[in-house]
């Protein structure tokens, strides 16, 4: 799985990529530990479906007796548990009733299937070239609509009238243009992004190991990333990254991203203070039911937090949803 993406309803979208789909997992909260969620650190996680092997569906139950096993955590720890999902004959994935979502039918917002034609900026999106976009995300304030255009090493905007342009890049890749206009400055193949509450946007600059941000006035700067230091609990552009790769802001404005090359989940406070969520650096998997920190996930390439304030961590490496819980 790469890419996750949590509805208005708690429902979990999930691009299955390498079995060429696109599922959802009617999605049931763990138990909150009864101390006060003021004073629980982030943490507690779990496997929400998959198993180790690639190609295969996950395994387990969608019922309400699925042997779910949850350890809820102590106001100060982080564990790991298991949550697992299956197809059970013609059951719908990921639901109880049997009864797969339904929605619109699917259309084309954005892209015309040329990957090297006019980037058509002014233009109708639908009318653009698009390079393997693979992260989008939106503002419901601005009713705006973001796209990484990645090996065209951009972050495209589509406006509410269906008009796109070129929010951040040139198009070449060395790292550049910090403090300047984000039209300005160079991007490396960006591949996630998020948009805080603040309407800013933060993109995974992931060739140029950097997580950074674009204002709403159009400036650029570094959030994470740039610096020589593998630790964490540092100033954030003191890190040293290795292909940041997905991004999610919580409502306060700290920044989750995958450390997808470091095999590690981590969050930049509003203080810009670097802090390790989930993983050990390892690209094994790591077990359930013990504390998130030390569970290795291998690389990550999606991100979501749920109406809970929960994290959920799309382990491409381990074909699993894991669940960090706030």
């Amino acid at each position: 799985p790469s890419a996750v993406a949590v509805g208005f309803n708690g429902t979990v979208y999930v691009a299955d990529s390498n079995n060429n789909r696109v599922r959802a997992i009617g999605y049931v909260a763990p138990p909150i530990a009864a101390s006060s969620t003021s004073t629980r650190s982030f943490g507690s996680t779990f496997t929400t479906f998959g198993s180790t092997t690639s190609g295969t569906t996950p395994s387990g139950s969608t019922s309400a007796s699925s042997g779910v096993s949850l350890t809820a955590s102590s106001p100060t720890s982080r564990f790991v548990t298991t949550f697992d999902f299956s197809l059970t004959g013609t059951t719908a994935f990921g639901t109880t009733s049997g009864v797969p979502p339904t929605g619109p039918n699917i259309m084309t917002i954005v892209g015309n299937g040329v990957a090297d034609g006019a980037i058509g900026d002014g233009g109708p999106a639908t009318s653009a070239s698009m390079y393997r976009p693979i992260a989008v995300a939106y503002d419901p304030q601005s009713g705006q609509m973001y796209v990484c255009d990645t090996l065209h090493n951009r972050v495209r905007v589509v406006a509410p009238d269906g008009t796109i342009s070129t929010l951040a890049g040139t198009g070449a890749t060395p790292f550049g243009g910090d403090g300047g206009p984000a039209v300005l400055a160079n991007f490396s193949n960006p591949s996630g992004m998020a948009v805080g509450p603040n309407g800013v946007v933060y993109v995974a600059d992931t060739h140029n190991d950097r997580v950074r941000a674009i204002g709403i006035v159009g400036t650029v700067w570094t959030v994470a990333g740039g610096g020589n230091s593998s630790a964490v609990d540092i100033p954030a552009q003191s890190a040293q990254l290795s292909g940041p790769w997905a991004i999610a802001v919580n409502a306060s404005g700290s920044v989750f991203f995958s450390d997808a090359r470091n095999y590690r989940v981590c969050i930049v406070t509003p203080d810009g203070m670097l802090r390790l969520v989930a993983g050990t650096g390892a690209s094994a998997a790591g077990p359930d039911n013990v504390a998130a920190v030390a569970s290795a996930i291998g690389r990550a390439f999606g991100l979501a937090l749920d109406g809970y304030g929960n994290l959920l961590i799309s382990a491409w490496s381990h074909c699993r949803v894991r669940h960090v819980s706030r």
